[in-house]
Protein backbone atom coordinates (compact mmCIF):
# COMPACT_ATOMS: atom_id res chain seq x y z
CA UNK A 1 0.00 0.00 0.00
CA UNK A 2 1.46 3.87 -0.67
CA UNK A 3 2.30 5.97 1.80
CA UNK A 4 -0.44 8.10 0.89
CA UNK A 5 -3.47 5.36 0.47
CA UNK A 6 -1.78 3.94 4.30
CA UNK A 7 -1.67 7.60 5.41
CA UNK A 8 -5.60 7.63 4.67
CA UNK A 9 -6.44 4.83 6.60
CA UNK A 10 -4.91 6.16 9.54
CA UNK A 11 -6.87 9.42 10.27
CA UNK A 12 -9.57 9.62 13.09
CA UNK A 13 -12.92 10.72 11.64
CA UNK A 14 -13.41 12.73 14.63
CA UNK A 15 -10.25 14.80 14.78
CA UNK A 16 -9.02 14.46 11.15
CA UNK A 17 -5.56 13.68 12.29
CA UNK A 18 -3.32 10.20 12.77
CA UNK A 19 -4.72 8.20 15.24
CA UNK A 20 -3.60 8.59 18.40
CA UNK A 21 -3.85 6.54 20.91
CA UNK A 22 -6.57 4.39 19.19
CA UNK A 23 -9.27 2.36 20.41
CA UNK A 24 -11.91 0.43 19.33
CA UNK A 25 -15.62 0.10 19.71
CA UNK A 26 -17.61 -2.91 19.72
CA UNK A 27 -19.21 -2.14 16.85
CA UNK A 28 -15.47 -2.18 15.06
CA UNK A 29 -14.50 1.16 14.57
CA UNK A 30 -11.61 2.56 15.70
CA UNK A 31 -10.87 6.53 16.96
CA UNK A 32 -8.56 8.44 19.35
CA UNK A 33 -8.69 7.57 22.76
CA UNK A 34 -9.17 11.25 23.52
CA UNK A 35 -11.43 12.27 21.17
CA UNK A 36 -14.10 9.63 22.13
CA UNK A 37 -13.87 9.92 25.49
CA UNK A 38 -14.51 13.61 25.01
CA UNK A 39 -17.21 12.74 22.67
CA UNK A 40 -19.06 10.55 25.10
CA UNK A 41 -18.74 12.55 28.05
CA UNK A 42 -21.06 15.75 26.03
CA UNK A 43 -23.19 12.56 26.24
CA UNK A 44 -23.16 11.54 29.85
CA UNK A 45 -26.31 13.72 30.63
CA UNK A 46 -28.49 12.18 27.90
CA UNK A 47 -27.11 8.74 28.69
CA UNK A 48 -27.44 7.98 24.84
CA UNK A 49 -24.11 6.88 23.70
CA UNK A 50 -23.59 6.03 20.16
CA UNK A 51 -20.91 5.58 17.50
CA UNK A 52 -19.88 8.47 15.44
CA UNK A 53 -19.20 6.32 12.48
CA UNK A 54 -22.08 4.17 12.64
CA UNK A 55 -24.51 5.37 15.23
CA UNK A 56 -24.61 2.30 16.65
CA UNK A 57 -26.10 2.88 20.50
CA UNK A 58 -24.65 1.55 22.88
CA UNK A 59 -27.20 0.64 26.74
CA UNK A 60 -23.67 1.82 29.06
CA UNK A 61 -20.79 3.75 28.72
CA UNK A 62 -19.01 1.44 25.96
CA UNK A 63 -15.72 0.08 26.69
CA UNK A 64 -13.18 1.30 24.88
CA UNK A 65 -10.76 -1.30 23.77
CA UNK A 66 -7.28 -0.58 23.00
CA UNK A 67 -6.41 -1.54 19.25
CA UNK A 68 -2.76 -2.84 19.98
CA UNK A 69 -2.53 -4.04 16.32
CA UNK A 70 -3.34 -0.09 14.96
CA UNK A 71 -1.21 1.40 17.36
CA UNK A 72 2.20 -0.69 15.88
CA UNK A 73 0.54 0.07 12.67
CA UNK A 74 0.62 3.73 13.54
CA UNK A 75 3.76 3.63 15.51
CA UNK A 76 5.54 2.41 12.40
CA UNK A 77 3.77 4.98 9.64
CA UNK A 78 5.35 7.79 12.29
CA UNK A 79 8.48 6.41 12.00
CA UNK A 80 8.68 5.51 8.07
CA UNK A 81 7.71 9.25 8.16
CA UNK A 82 10.51 10.47 10.53
CA UNK A 83 13.48 9.16 8.15
CA UNK A 84 14.97 12.46 6.50
CA UNK A 85 15.15 11.09 2.66
CA UNK A 86 18.82 11.24 1.90
CA UNK A 87 20.05 13.09 -0.69
CA UNK A 88 21.64 11.23 -3.25
CA UNK A 89 25.55 11.69 -3.74
CA UNK A 90 27.28 12.64 -7.17
CA UNK A 91 30.94 12.28 -7.99
CA UNK A 92 33.24 15.80 -6.99
CA UNK A 93 35.05 15.50 -10.63
CA UNK A 94 33.15 14.77 -12.63
CA UNK A 95 31.55 18.28 -14.06
CA UNK A 96 29.65 19.63 -15.60
CA UNK A 97 27.89 15.86 -15.71
CA UNK A 98 26.03 14.52 -12.52
CA UNK A 99 27.24 11.36 -12.12
CA UNK A 100 26.50 9.03 -8.42
CA UNK A 101 29.58 8.30 -6.55
CA UNK A 102 30.33 5.07 -4.88
CA UNK A 103 32.70 5.84 -2.29
CA UNK A 104 33.46 8.77 -0.55
CA UNK A 105 37.11 9.63 1.05
CA UNK A 106 37.57 11.55 4.46
CA UNK A 107 41.08 12.32 3.94
CA UNK A 108 40.26 13.96 0.46
CA UNK A 109 36.85 15.13 1.57
CA UNK A 110 35.77 14.14 -1.87
CA UNK A 111 33.39 11.46 -3.23
CA UNK A 112 34.31 8.93 -6.57
CA UNK A 113 32.06 7.51 -8.83
CA UNK A 114 33.56 3.62 -10.55
CA UNK A 115 36.12 5.27 -12.93
CA UNK A 116 37.47 8.04 -10.60
CA UNK A 117 37.86 5.68 -7.73
CA UNK A 118 40.29 4.09 -9.72
CA UNK A 119 42.98 6.09 -9.57
CA UNK A 120 42.09 7.48 -6.28
CA UNK A 121 45.48 7.04 -4.13
CA UNK A 122 45.15 3.40 -1.89
CA UNK A 123 46.83 4.56 0.78
CA UNK A 124 45.57 3.71 4.20
CA UNK A 125 45.29 6.81 5.15
CA UNK A 126 42.57 7.55 2.95
CA UNK A 127 39.94 6.42 4.58
CA UNK A 128 37.05 5.41 2.30
CA UNK A 129 33.08 5.24 3.44
CA UNK A 130 29.64 4.74 1.83
CA UNK A 131 28.95 8.12 -0.55
CA UNK A 132 27.63 10.99 2.14
CA UNK A 133 26.59 14.69 0.66
CA UNK A 134 28.72 16.15 3.42
CA UNK A 135 31.37 14.46 5.79
CA UNK A 136 32.38 17.34 7.87
CA UNK A 137 30.27 15.97 10.92
CA UNK A 138 31.46 12.78 10.48
CA UNK A 139 35.37 14.41 11.53
CA UNK A 140 36.97 16.62 14.24
CA UNK A 141 36.11 20.25 14.02
CA UNK A 142 39.29 21.08 15.62
CA UNK A 143 41.78 18.16 14.33
CA UNK A 144 40.13 17.63 11.18
CA UNK A 145 40.16 13.56 12.11
CA UNK A 146 37.63 10.66 11.85
CA UNK A 147 35.91 10.96 14.91
CA UNK A 148 35.98 7.45 16.23
CA UNK A 149 35.59 7.51 20.23
CA UNK A 150 32.76 9.05 22.56
CA UNK A 151 34.06 9.84 26.22
CA UNK A 152 31.25 8.72 28.87
CA UNK A 153 31.89 10.87 31.54
CA UNK A 154 31.74 14.50 29.24
CA UNK A 155 29.29 12.64 26.66
CA UNK A 156 31.37 14.09 23.66
CA UNK A 157 32.41 12.81 20.26
CA UNK A 158 36.77 12.03 20.12
CA UNK A 159 39.26 12.19 17.68
CA UNK A 160 42.04 10.20 18.16
CA UNK A 161 44.25 13.39 18.86
CA UNK A 162 41.42 14.44 20.94
CA UNK A 163 41.99 11.32 23.25
CA UNK A 164 45.44 12.78 24.02
CA UNK A 165 43.51 16.07 25.24
CA UNK A 166 44.05 16.70 28.94
CA UNK A 167 40.66 17.37 29.21
CA UNK A 168 39.85 13.91 28.49
CA UNK A 169 43.21 12.28 29.99
CA UNK A 170 41.98 9.56 32.15
CA UNK A 171 38.30 9.68 30.73
CA UNK A 172 36.86 6.28 30.11
CA UNK A 173 36.34 6.41 26.30
CA UNK A 174 34.86 3.70 24.03
CA UNK A 175 34.10 3.14 20.51
CA UNK A 176 31.16 4.74 18.24
CA UNK A 177 29.74 1.30 17.50
CA UNK A 178 30.27 0.43 21.33
CA UNK A 179 28.90 3.68 22.77
CA UNK A 180 25.83 3.27 20.20
CA UNK A 181 24.66 0.21 21.22
CA UNK A 182 24.74 0.85 24.05
CA UNK A 183 22.58 4.10 24.14
CA UNK A 184 20.47 2.46 22.23
CA UNK A 185 20.13 -0.63 24.69
CA UNK A 186 19.49 2.51 27.80
CA UNK A 187 17.21 4.19 25.57
CA UNK A 188 15.29 0.89 25.05
CA UNK A 189 14.71 -0.02 28.73
CA UNK A 190 13.64 3.88 29.01
CA UNK A 191 11.16 3.17 26.72
CA UNK A 192 10.16 -0.09 28.26
CA UNK A 193 9.98 2.12 31.83
CA UNK A 194 7.83 4.94 29.69
CA UNK A 195 5.20 2.16 28.64
CA UNK A 196 5.32 0.68 32.18
CA UNK A 197 3.98 4.16 33.07
CA UNK A 198 1.77 4.54 30.46
CA UNK A 199 -0.09 1.07 31.06
CA UNK A 200 -0.48 1.96 34.64
CA UNK A 201 -1.47 5.52 34.42
CA UNK A 202 -3.89 4.11 31.46
CA UNK A 203 -5.13 1.52 34.17
CA UNK A 204 -5.36 4.57 36.40
CA UNK A 205 -7.62 6.44 34.20
CA UNK A 206 -10.06 3.51 33.64
CA UNK A 207 -10.25 2.76 37.28
CA UNK A 208 -11.08 6.77 38.12
CA UNK A 209 -13.03 6.55 34.68
CA UNK A 210 -14.98 3.55 36.19
CA UNK A 211 -15.31 5.47 39.80
CA UNK A 212 -16.83 8.31 38.27
CA UNK A 213 -19.69 6.13 36.83
CA UNK A 214 -20.17 3.92 40.19
CA UNK A 215 -20.49 7.43 41.87
CA UNK A 216 -23.07 8.34 39.17
CA UNK A 217 -24.98 6.07 38.81
CA UNK A 218 -24.97 5.64 42.56
CA UNK A 219 -25.65 9.12 42.81
CA UNK A 220 -29.25 8.30 40.10
CA UNK A 221 -30.06 5.15 42.66
CA UNK A 222 -30.18 7.67 45.79
CA UNK A 223 -31.92 10.16 44.09
CA UNK A 224 -34.27 7.95 43.16
CA UNK A 225 -34.81 6.93 46.04
CA UNK A 226 -34.87 9.74 48.03
CA UNK A 227 -37.66 10.88 45.74
CA UNK A 228 -39.69 7.64 45.81
CA UNK A 229 -39.37 8.15 50.03
CA UNK A 230 -40.59 11.47 50.38
CA UNK A 231 -43.47 10.91 47.95
CA UNK A 232 -44.70 8.15 49.86
CA UNK A 233 -44.19 10.25 52.87
CA UNK A 234 -46.34 12.76 51.00
CA UNK A 235 -49.05 10.46 50.49
CA UNK A 236 -49.64 9.31 53.54
CA UNK A 237 -49.03 13.13 54.92
CA UNK A 238 -52.03 14.08 52.56
CA UNK A 239 -53.84 10.92 53.82
CA UNK A 240 -53.77 12.04 57.11
CA UNK A 241 -54.42 15.50 56.81
CA UNK A 242 -57.79 14.50 54.90
CA UNK A 243 -59.19 12.80 57.55
CA UNK A 244 -58.19 15.46 59.75
CA UNK A 245 -60.40 18.01 57.82
CA UNK A 246 -63.06 15.29 56.68
CA UNK A 247 -63.92 15.47 60.36
CA UNK A 248 -63.96 19.36 60.91
CA UNK A 249 -66.03 19.57 57.59
CA UNK A 250 -68.27 16.73 59.20
CA UNK A 251 -68.50 18.72 62.29
CA UNK A 252 -68.99 21.76 60.65
CA UNK A 253 -72.12 20.30 58.14
CA UNK A 254 -74.02 19.03 61.55
CA UNK A 255 -74.12 22.10 63.56
CA UNK A 256 -75.03 24.39 60.75
CA UNK A 257 -77.41 22.27 59.61
CA UNK A 258 -78.73 22.27 63.55
CA UNK A 259 -78.07 25.97 62.89
CA UNK A 260 -80.03 26.37 60.12
CA UNK A 261 -83.10 25.14 61.77
CA UNK A 262 -83.24 26.78 64.52
CA UNK A 263 -82.92 29.86 62.59
CA UNK A 264 -86.08 29.02 60.67
CA UNK A 265 -87.42 28.41 63.98
CA UNK A 266 -86.62 31.59 65.49
CA UNK A 267 -87.64 32.93 62.27
CA UNK A 268 -91.66 31.58 62.59
CA UNK A 269 -91.45 33.11 66.14
CA UNK A 270 -90.47 36.49 65.39
CA UNK A 271 -93.37 36.47 62.32
CA UNK A 272 -95.52 35.25 64.73
CA UNK A 273 -94.95 37.95 66.96
CA UNK A 274 -95.60 40.86 64.75
CA UNK A 275 -98.90 38.78 63.82
CA UNK A 276 -100.14 39.76 67.14
CA UNK A 277 -98.68 42.89 67.30
CA UNK A 278 -100.70 44.36 64.43
CA UNK A 279 -103.68 42.57 65.43
CA UNK A 280 -103.88 44.52 69.07
CA UNK A 281 -102.65 47.51 67.55
CA UNK A 282 -105.89 47.14 65.41
CA UNK A 283 -107.93 46.53 68.66
CA UNK A 284 -106.68 49.80 70.12
CA UNK A 285 -107.36 51.87 67.51
CA UNK A 286 -111.31 51.28 68.18
CA UNK A 287 -112.66 54.38 69.53
CA UNK A 288 -116.26 52.74 70.92
CA UNK A 289 -116.29 51.49 73.89
CA UNK A 290 -118.64 48.54 73.62
CA UNK A 291 -116.92 47.36 70.08
CA UNK A 292 -113.43 47.61 71.63
CA UNK A 293 -114.27 45.58 74.61
CA UNK A 294 -115.70 43.24 72.84
CA UNK A 295 -112.82 42.72 70.00
CA UNK A 296 -110.03 43.39 73.37
CA UNK A 297 -111.09 39.87 74.00
CA UNK A 298 -107.57 39.29 72.62
CA UNK A 299 -104.84 36.90 73.86
CA UNK A 300 -102.00 38.37 75.88
CA UNK A 301 -100.35 34.85 76.35
CA UNK A 302 -96.72 34.86 75.83
CA UNK A 303 -94.98 31.97 74.73
CA UNK A 304 -92.11 30.46 76.70
CA UNK A 305 -89.29 31.47 74.78
CA UNK A 306 -87.19 28.34 74.22
CA UNK A 307 -83.54 28.26 75.74
CA UNK A 308 -81.01 29.46 73.58
CA UNK A 309 -77.91 26.73 73.83
CA UNK A 310 -74.39 27.97 71.90
CA UNK A 311 -73.06 25.13 69.98
CA UNK A 312 -69.21 24.87 68.38
CA UNK A 313 -67.03 22.66 67.28
CA UNK A 314 -66.00 19.96 68.99
CA UNK A 315 -62.72 20.79 69.28
CA UNK A 316 -60.92 18.12 71.86
CA UNK A 317 -62.46 15.64 68.58
CA UNK A 318 -60.72 16.89 66.54
CA UNK A 319 -57.36 17.89 68.12
CA UNK A 320 -57.72 14.26 68.82
CA UNK A 321 -57.93 12.85 65.11
CA UNK A 322 -55.35 14.97 64.74
CA UNK A 323 -53.01 13.69 67.46
CA UNK A 324 -54.28 10.30 65.78
CA UNK A 325 -52.86 11.16 62.67
CA UNK A 326 -49.99 12.20 63.87
CA UNK A 327 -48.99 8.74 65.33
CA UNK A 328 -49.98 7.24 62.73
CA UNK A 329 -47.25 9.58 60.77
CA UNK A 330 -44.58 8.88 63.18
CA UNK A 331 -45.12 4.96 62.85
CA UNK A 332 -45.28 5.41 59.06
CA UNK A 333 -41.83 6.96 58.40
CA UNK A 334 -40.14 4.37 59.93
CA UNK A 335 -41.74 1.72 57.72
CA UNK A 336 -41.40 3.99 54.84
CA UNK A 337 -37.69 4.53 55.96
CA UNK A 338 -36.88 0.82 56.27
CA UNK A 339 -38.66 0.34 52.78
CA UNK A 340 -36.26 2.19 50.93
CA UNK A 341 -33.17 0.96 53.19
CA UNK A 342 -32.84 3.84 55.13
CA UNK A 343 -32.70 2.35 58.28
CA UNK A 344 -30.96 4.87 60.51
CA UNK A 345 -32.50 4.73 63.96
CA UNK A 346 -33.08 8.18 65.76
CA UNK A 347 -31.51 8.05 68.88
CA UNK A 348 -32.23 11.76 70.31
CA UNK A 349 -34.77 10.29 72.71
CA UNK A 350 -31.18 9.25 75.15
CA UNK A 351 -31.14 10.72 78.44
CA UNK A 352 -27.85 11.02 80.97
CA UNK A 353 -26.77 8.45 83.05
CA UNK A 354 -26.90 9.76 86.71
CA UNK A 355 -25.02 7.09 87.83
CA UNK A 356 -21.95 7.71 85.68
CA UNK A 357 -21.92 11.76 86.31
CA UNK A 358 -19.00 13.21 87.59
CA UNK A 359 -20.11 14.99 90.87
CA UNK A 360 -18.95 18.34 89.65
CA UNK A 361 -21.31 17.57 86.42
CA UNK A 362 -25.08 19.44 87.25
CA UNK A 363 -27.36 17.42 84.80
CA UNK A 364 -30.90 19.30 83.90
CA UNK A 365 -34.37 17.79 85.25
CA UNK A 366 -34.71 15.98 81.86
CA UNK A 367 -31.37 14.23 81.59
CA UNK A 368 -30.70 16.26 78.34
CA UNK A 369 -27.93 18.50 79.22
CA UNK A 370 -24.74 18.51 81.08
CA UNK A 371 -22.85 21.41 82.69
CA UNK A 372 -19.13 21.42 84.71
CA UNK A 373 -19.42 23.53 87.57
CA UNK A 374 -16.91 24.59 90.40
CA UNK A 375 -19.82 22.97 93.45
CA UNK A 376 -19.56 19.31 94.05
CA UNK A 377 -22.98 17.53 93.85
CA UNK A 378 -24.17 15.49 96.48
CA UNK A 379 -24.70 12.26 94.74
CA UNK A 380 -24.17 8.72 96.53
CA UNK A 381 -21.10 6.22 95.45
CA UNK A 382 -21.67 4.12 92.44
CA UNK A 383 -19.01 2.17 91.16
CA UNK A 384 -19.63 3.20 87.62
CA UNK A 385 -19.33 6.81 88.42
CA UNK A 386 -16.33 8.66 86.55
CA UNK A 387 -13.53 10.86 89.10
CA UNK A 388 -12.55 12.93 85.77
CA UNK A 389 -15.66 15.53 84.47
CA UNK A 390 -17.38 13.07 82.46
CA UNK A 391 -21.07 11.35 81.94
CA UNK A 392 -22.67 8.85 79.49
CA UNK A 393 -26.05 8.14 78.32
CA UNK A 394 -28.48 5.48 79.02
CA UNK A 395 -28.86 4.25 76.02
CA UNK A 396 -26.70 1.03 74.48
CA UNK A 397 -25.84 0.45 70.88
CA UNK A 398 -24.99 -2.98 69.80
CA UNK A 399 -26.26 -3.39 66.33
CA UNK A 400 -27.43 -1.22 63.88
CA UNK A 401 -27.44 2.76 62.17
CA UNK A 402 -28.30 5.34 64.54
CA UNK A 403 -28.22 9.44 64.39
CA UNK A 404 -28.26 11.90 67.42
CA UNK A 405 -27.34 15.71 67.63
CA UNK A 406 -25.51 17.63 70.31
CA UNK A 407 -25.62 21.05 71.10
CA UNK A 408 -22.90 22.54 72.15
CA UNK A 409 -20.93 25.72 74.21
CA UNK A 410 -18.53 28.10 73.05
CA UNK A 411 -16.63 28.36 76.19
CA UNK A 412 -14.46 26.23 78.05
CA UNK A 413 -13.46 22.35 76.70
CA UNK A 414 -15.68 19.60 75.27
CA UNK A 415 -15.84 16.24 73.92
CA UNK A 416 -18.22 14.10 72.70
CA UNK A 417 -18.66 10.73 71.29
CA UNK A 418 -18.70 7.31 71.65
CA UNK A 419 -17.23 4.44 74.64
CA UNK A 420 -17.32 1.06 75.62
CA UNK A 421 -19.09 0.89 79.63
CA UNK A 422 -15.64 -1.02 80.33
CA UNK A 423 -13.67 2.25 80.05
CA UNK A 424 -11.83 2.81 83.40
CA UNK A 425 -13.62 6.26 85.49
CA UNK A 426 -10.74 7.10 86.91
CA UNK A 427 -7.19 8.90 85.98
CA UNK A 428 -6.14 10.38 82.86
CA UNK A 429 -6.82 7.16 80.60
CA UNK A 430 -10.25 6.97 81.52
CA UNK A 431 -10.88 10.26 79.69
CA UNK A 432 -12.62 9.74 76.41
CA UNK A 433 -10.47 9.46 72.83
CA UNK A 434 -7.40 9.25 75.47
CA UNK A 435 -7.75 4.93 75.19
CA UNK A 436 -8.29 2.22 72.91
CA UNK A 437 -11.58 2.20 74.14
CA UNK A 438 -13.58 5.51 72.95
CA UNK A 439 -13.84 7.37 69.77
CA UNK A 440 -14.50 11.45 69.99
CA UNK A 441 -14.93 14.79 68.62
CA UNK A 442 -13.36 17.25 70.51
CA UNK A 443 -13.53 21.55 71.18
CA UNK A 444 -10.81 23.15 72.63
CA UNK A 445 -9.09 26.47 71.91
CA UNK A 446 -11.15 27.02 68.97
CA UNK A 447 -9.75 23.80 67.34
CA UNK A 448 -11.77 20.95 66.95
CA UNK A 449 -9.71 17.59 66.83
CA UNK A 450 -10.80 13.65 66.81
CA UNK A 451 -9.09 11.69 69.14
CA UNK A 452 -8.90 8.25 69.75
CA UNK A 453 -6.04 6.19 71.76
CA UNK A 454 -3.89 9.40 73.12
CA UNK A 455 -4.00 9.91 69.49
CA UNK A 456 -5.07 13.67 67.96
CA UNK A 457 -6.32 14.86 63.74
CA UNK A 458 -6.57 17.94 63.53
CA UNK A 459 -10.37 18.67 61.94
CA UNK A 460 -11.67 22.39 61.91
CA UNK A 461 -10.66 25.40 63.57
CA UNK A 462 -13.38 28.09 64.17
CA UNK A 463 -14.08 31.00 66.20
CA UNK A 464 -17.41 29.61 66.99
CA UNK A 465 -18.10 25.63 68.24
CA UNK A 466 -20.45 23.88 66.14
CA UNK A 467 -23.72 22.32 67.15
CA UNK A 468 -22.67 18.36 66.36
CA UNK A 469 -24.48 15.23 64.28
CA UNK A 470 -22.59 11.65 65.21
CA UNK A 471 -23.68 9.04 63.15
CA UNK A 472 -23.16 4.92 64.06
CA UNK A 473 -23.11 2.34 62.27
CA UNK A 474 -22.04 -0.49 64.64
CA UNK A 475 -21.92 -3.27 62.17
CA UNK A 476 -19.65 -1.56 59.51
CA UNK A 477 -18.01 -0.16 62.60
CA UNK A 478 -18.43 3.36 61.56
CA UNK A 479 -18.38 6.71 63.84
CA UNK A 480 -18.49 9.98 62.21
CA UNK A 481 -19.24 13.70 63.07
CA UNK A 482 -20.79 16.44 61.20
CA UNK A 483 -21.11 20.00 61.20
CA UNK A 484 -24.82 21.36 61.65
CA UNK A 485 -24.85 25.09 60.64
CA UNK A 486 -27.40 25.58 57.57
CA UNK A 487 -25.55 22.79 55.76
CA UNK A 488 -24.53 19.55 56.61
CA UNK A 489 -20.39 19.44 56.96
CA UNK A 490 -18.31 16.24 57.53
CA UNK A 491 -15.83 16.88 60.03
CA UNK A 492 -14.68 13.30 60.53
CA UNK A 493 -15.13 9.62 60.33
CA UNK A 494 -13.22 6.67 62.50
CA UNK A 495 -13.20 3.23 61.26
CA UNK A 496 -13.21 0.63 63.98
CA UNK A 497 -14.36 -3.23 64.55
CA UNK A 498 -16.34 -2.55 67.70
CA UNK A 499 -16.14 -5.70 70.20
CA UNK A 500 -18.79 -3.98 72.89
CA UNK A 501 -21.63 -2.46 73.05
CA UNK A 502 -20.88 1.71 72.75
CA UNK A 503 -22.62 4.91 75.02
CA UNK A 504 -22.76 8.22 73.70
CA UNK A 505 -19.90 9.80 76.15
CA UNK A 506 -19.43 13.17 77.16
CA UNK A 507 -16.36 15.30 79.00
CA UNK A 508 -16.34 19.05 79.96
CA UNK A 509 -14.08 21.45 80.88
CA UNK A 510 -14.13 24.77 82.43
CA UNK A 511 -18.00 25.79 82.56
CA UNK A 512 -18.55 23.92 79.03
CA UNK A 513 -21.99 22.62 79.10
CA UNK A 514 -23.68 20.22 75.91
CA UNK A 515 -27.56 19.42 75.21
CA UNK A 516 -28.45 16.28 73.68
CA UNK A 517 -31.43 17.77 70.77
CA UNK A 518 -34.48 16.53 71.11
Amino acid sequence: MASSDLSEELICSICLCTYNNPVMLRCGHNFCKVCISDTFARKRRSGIYSCPECRTEFKAYPALQKNLKLCNIVDHYHSIQEIPQEMETHCTYCLPSIVPAVKTCLRCDASFCELHLKNHSKSADHIMIEPIGSHKDKKCPVHNELIKYFCVQDSSLLCTSCTMNWKHKGHKTELLNEASEKEKERLQKFIKQLSSITDKAEKRYWQVEENRNNIQQKSAGLKKRVTSLFGDIRSEVNDLENRVLEEITRQETCLSGSCSDRIEEIDKQIQETYRRKRQIDEVCKITDPLMFLKQSNVSTAVEQESPFYTENLNEELITVTLVRALNKLSEVIPEVKKKYEFNVIDSSDMILNVNTANSYLALSFDLKKAIDTDKEKSRSFHPERFTTQQVLATKRFSSGKHYWEIQTSDCGEWCVGVTYNSVKRKEHNSLIGRNPKSWCLNWSDEELTADHDDESHYVHSSVSAPNVGIYLDYDGGVVSFYKLSGSVQHLYTFSAHFTEPLYAAFYLNDDAWIKIAK
